[in-house]
């Protein structure tokens, strides 16, 4: 930096420090903007990832590999063979954190306290324990076996609707691949808790074995699938799986297909973040372009005399910038010190909105909406932030610093 350019910086850190009251009103106003931006960004990323859990975790995975007759009409009939070259092209996508083949079947189960529809999913316990922690969440016995025939795990809330324990025997009646209407008798290896009382009213587990010998009446063998569920390490867009559904002739799905009633929820707080933006722009840039505008017409005298003793309009122009380079630096250390205490200490203990609904929780297509959100604060959404807070106030002193030039040139 030459002499002339250090000597307009300093000169406009004077200028800044000159005018205290004002300066303060500024640069408070950009650092409460960028607070209140930043804040609404992570509550609303924190509430997203929240609900895209709680899609997740309810078997349904990022992604799904559906058998294609199965992806059309749920037909239970036509399952494929999930072969060494599926799993090992599933091994090799980076973004794949685990994965499970799934077998599904629609049946009920009857008793004198009352009858429910469930979904029977035939699992293979060593893929879906990695996919699923269900195994970590037993409130009563174990973990079904991939050998053991006939034992089923089902959730607290539909343990507690039947008033079933670990070792009781349950009637599961189903339609078999003949169309023809069955009942088996199965013995309730294990009860979890885990994601909602939905999810655990809707959802039992066996083995393979025992579900091809339900529905075939005979165990064919291989590990078979109507579905994978793909857990990753989000929803980004993948060629890899992409590639991997059109050799193998699947049809390839994100939760948000699978469920779009709740993608239309996160797409709205998307757009209200879009919308409170655009608000924020608005209101930031009228609140600092008058301050600004009014700062520099009282400087008019200083400007005269600047350019009397041959400072070009380009130096003006330099001295304007290097004020807003300083304005940036206090009002981002203001706003990152707010926000470092407030979103490090609301995504520990989480904002309760559970009055609102008399501590009950609401659910949208099964799923429960989480009463407490923990906000998420990530650089990209403070980088994006400052970034549109810098514009504005390069655009609050380019519109102020031109109309004082511009007065400035009529008036010699």
């Amino acid at each position: 930096m030459n002499q002339e350019n250090r000597y307009l910086l300093k000169f406009a850190w004077k200028n800044i420090s000159r005018h205290k009251g004002r300066s303060f009103f500024i640069g408070f106003s950009v650092a409460l903007s960028v607070c209140i931006a930043v804040w609404v960004m992570a509550f609303f990323d924190g509430l997203n990832h929240q609900i895209e859990e709680a899609v997740v975790n309810t078997n349904t995975g990022f992604y799904q590999f559906q058998e294609i007759n199965y992806s059309k009409t749920t037909d239970s009939e036509t399952p494929r063979v999930f072969t060494q070259k599926i799993d090992e092209e599933l091994k090799k996508v980076s973004v794949v954190q685990s994965y499970s083949p799934e077998l599904l079947l629609d049946g009920n189960i009857a008793t004198p306290e009352g009858a429910a529809a469930i979904s029977i999913l035939g699992i293979v316990p060593r893929y879906h324990q990695k996919f699923l922690p269900l195994n970590s969440y037993l409130v009563e016995g174990q973990f079904i076996s991939e050998t053991e025939p006939n034992e089923i795990m089902i959730g607290e809330e539909l343990a507690s609707i039947f008033k079933f324990k670990a070792g009781d025997q349950l009637v599961l009646n189903y339609q078999d691949v003949n169309g023809e209407l069955r009942s088996e008798l199965l013995s309730i290896n294990g009860i979890f808790k885990y994601n909602s009382k939905s999810f655990e009213k809707r959802f039992a587990y066996i083995n393979q074995s025992t579900w091809q010998n339900l529905f075939f009446g005979e165990t064919k063998g291989p590990i078979l699938f109507h579905r994978i569920t793909v857990m990753t390490n989000g929803l980004n867009y993948n060629l890899d799986l992409k590639d991997i559904a059109q050799r193998n002739e699947l049809e390839l799905r994100t939760w948000k297909n699978l469920n779009p009633e709740m993608a239309v929820v996160i797409d709205f707080h998307d757009g209200m973040i879009s919308f409170f933006f655009s608000i924020i722009a608005i209101t930031i840039t009228m609140t600092i372009l008058t301050p600004v505008r009014m700062l520099w017409q009282e400087r008019m005298k200083e400007m005269k005399m600047m350019t009397v003793l041959g400072i070009p309009h380009k130096g003006l122009w330099k001295l304007g910038f290097f004020e807003v380079f300083w304005m940036t630096i206090l009002s981002a250390s203001g706003a990152i010190a707010i926000l470092f205490i407030l979103i490090s200490i609301q995504s520990y203990t989480g904002i309760d909105f559970s009055f609102m609904n008399n501590g009950i929780a609401v659910e949208r297509a099964g799923i429960q909406l989480p009463t407490i959100v923990y906000p998420r604060a990530t650089l990209n959404q403070i980088l994006m932030t400052l970034g549109f807070v810098v514009m504005t106030i390069v655009f609050s002193y380019t519109w102020s610093i031109h109309r004082t030039l511009k007065k400035l040139d009529s008036a010699i």
